[in-house]
């Protein structure tokens, strides 16, 4: 059995700059989720977190409170919720 730090990974082989070929191991990731329906999150960047890394801010995820966990919807009730009360 593989181990589970490697079953998400994608291997690939790369040369690099010595003429010789290594084995590079990237990990995948999923789509984000809203942490209460647990809909995806449209406007923020998934995929290799060397990439994702390397994006500014605000091409990560949208500029809107709690974005990047929570979907609008969800947010929409709950900020109704709290005036509400």
């Amino acid at each position: 059995m593989v181990k589970p730090s490697l079953r998400v990974a994608k291997k690939r082989n790369i040369r690099v700059p010595s003429g010789s070929k290594v084995k590079r191991i990237e990990k995948r990731t999923s789509k984000p989720h809203c942490s209460q329906c647990g809909s995806i999150l449209h406007g923020v960047a998934f995929g290799n977190q060397n990439k994702i890394r390397k994006l500014s801010r605000s091409e990560r995820i949208p500029t809107r409170v709690h974005s990047g966990y929570v979907c609008p919807r969800c947010l929409k009730s709950a900020i109704k919720a709290e005036v509400r009360e």
